[in-house]
Formats: C-alpha cells, structure tokens, sequence
C-alpha cells in the first residue's frame, strides 16, 4: 500500500510518499481502507520535535474513514464491508473524568491514517450513518471529539447561553462554533485574520473580533450585546487575561491548548472575584465519540473543509497546515 511516512524531524518535505506492506488484522483487530484522512497540528509538532516520546520515521495521521475491509480472530466478521469512521485515540482508562497513563493518540507510535488501508483495534471502529460522507467523517475524529468534550463534558453548555470561540478556522474551533450552535447557543469568535472572521459571520456567529485589536474584548462584548458565559481556548498566554476580563460572572474558561504557552501574569482579582472557573481538556473518551457523531448526524452538521489534496501532495497539505492558512480542516484523499 502506499503511505505518507514522517522519516525525521524538519520541513513538510520529510513528508515522503512511500510503499509499505499492506496491514494485516491480528487477533481482536480489523483493516479498513481509508477513502480520506485528516491532518492535524500534533502532526506538524511531531515533525518539529515539539511532542513527547517522539519515534521516527512513521506513518503519521489521526483521522480516518473508509470501510472494513477485512477482520481479525474474535472479531465479528459482520463488520466487514460497513462504512466506518476511527476513533483517533485508544486506552483512555477506567476514569471518563481524565485520562490514564497508557493513553494513545493514533498515528505515532501505532501507524497513523496517511496511508491507503490501516489495521487498528476493533473497539475503535464506528460504524458511519449514512448522513456522513467519508469526507466529512475524516474532518472529525480529533477536532470533533476534542470540540465536544469542551463544550459539553467540562464546558457543561447550556441553551441560549452565549459561547466564546477563539482562534476560529482551525479545525476544533471551527467544529466548536458548529456544535454549539446546533445546541441552541449564541457563538461569537476571535482570529488575527478578518478574513476568517467575515467568513465565520456569514456561518452566524453574532460577533466577531480581531484579536490583535486593543481592548478587542470590549468591542466583542458590545457586538453580542451580552459577556460570554462559555469561553473555548487553544491559546493561552497573556490573551488568558483578555478572556477573564471578556467572561461573564461565573463563566467558565475551557482550555484545550496552549500554543501561546503560558501567561506572563494572570489577573487573579478578576478570576476570584467573578468567580470565574478555568478548566482543562483534552480528546476524549470512545462514548463522547460516539456521542460527537451521533450529534453531527441528528443535526446534519456539516464540517468545514478548507481543501482536499491527494495523498501524493501531503507535503503541500502539510505546508498549508503549518502556515495556518485554511478555514477548517485539510484532508487528503487516500485513495489519489
């Protein structure tokens, strides 16, 4: 089969497209033949030498969909044959409130989905509805299970509250303006790109805001008409502070990254005397999995691809993806 393998840390170009052997499912496993992936920035980190216990070279990728193609000893053979989406993390742990120590994200050491066929556990395997195609089922598994664990495991979103999105167009935060909406919330966004911004007002956000605008927050708060009592962040660093002054009393502040690591100083006055809770999160369990697919088939969600690109243009996808350049999620098809 042909694979996209990470050979060592450095430029998209170590991206090469290679021949493997096609996988074989072993006991309690099935293959499926991948129809597209999903990149992600865990994969650019990877390459950079910016993730934990790296091991190169590998086929990287977290998100994948195709279908069954064959099934290991002890796996229903009723399997094969049915349209199926990946669930991109495996060995959660027995406690859904964190994750354990054996905790795995696809794709790194276990063979990631840039490739054409991918042997993983049968427990990871959901079977698609027929709602979702195999493009928009690729654009979820991480950005869709990190998304609603964040809005509706540790954000608790309730209806008609007002929700704040930051960093929209990329994959998770454009997936989390998506679900709140369709759970009847008010969503309202921030990004450096006015382009992203415009983009994300004509999909209903009720208002929009340069972050790199001074006293942005204040402008956004008047646009709603009201503070946001749900704030969703990848960022972190100093803009932690714009959000506390942005959040309405008792907000909650849920935090899924930090690419802007840690803030300088923190506006602790502000965070006890609001009462302003701030909450970590990150993936999810195979139920809230299930639970985000079941949700974007009941609500007809459909994910925002920025572009799709052949499974021998990965090193120009992942350019893409490194530059920040795209609304929404890169997909490669892995079947061109």
């Amino acid at each position: 089969m042909r694979a996209v393998r990470c050979e060592r840390q450095g430029p998209p170009e170590e991206m090469t497209l290679v021949d493997l052997p096609d996988p074989e499912a072993g006991p309690g496993e099935a293959v499926v033949r991948l129809h597209a992936c999903g990149l992600n920035h865990r994969d650019v980190w990877i390459r950079q030498g910016l993730y934990a216990r790296i091991q190169l070279p590998c086929v990287l990728g977290s998100d994948g969909a195709g279908v069954v193609e064959s099934t290991g000893p002890g796996v229903d053979p009723g399997l094969r044959g049915k349209r199926a989406v990946i669930i991109p993390c495996e060995k959660w742990g027995p406690d859904p409130a964190v994750q354990g120590k054996d905790f795995l994200i696809l794709g790194m050491p276990r063979q990631g989905t840039m490739a054409e066929k991918i042997a993983v556990p049968a427990s990871m395997i959901v079977e698609l509805p027929d709602s979702i195609g195999f493009e928009d089922a690729a654009a979820l598994p991480v950005a869709g299970i990190t998304a609603y664990r964040a809005l509706v495991t540790r954000g608790g979103l309730r209806k008609g509250e007002h929700v704040l999105v930051t960093g929209i167009g990329g994959g998770v935060a454009t997936l989390a303006m998506l679900f709140a909406q369709a759970l009847g919330a008010q969503v309202s966004v921030t990004s450096g790109s006015d382009e992203k911004l415009a983009r994300a007002k004509e999909m209903g956000a009720i208002a929009a805001a340069n972050y790199k605008a001074k006293g942005w927050e204040k402008d956004l708060v008047a646009q709603a008409g009201r503070p946001p009592s749900l704030i969703v962040d990848s960022a972190g660093g100093d803009g932690l502070n714009n959000l506390i002054g942005a959040a309405a009393p008792a907000a909650r502040i849920v935090l899924y990254g930090a690419t802007r690591m840690s803030p300088n100083k923190l506006d602790m006055a502000k965070i006890f005397f609001k009462q302003v809770d701030i909450r970590g999160t990150t993936m999810g369990t195979d139920d809230e999995f299930r639970a985000m697919v079941k949700l974007v088939a009941e609500h007809r969600i459909k994910p925002v691809i920025d572009r799709v690109f052949p499974l021998s243009k990965a090193v120009e996808a992942n350019r893409l993806l490194e530059q920040s350049g795209q609304m929404g999620k890169i997909l490669l098809d892995c079947r061109a």
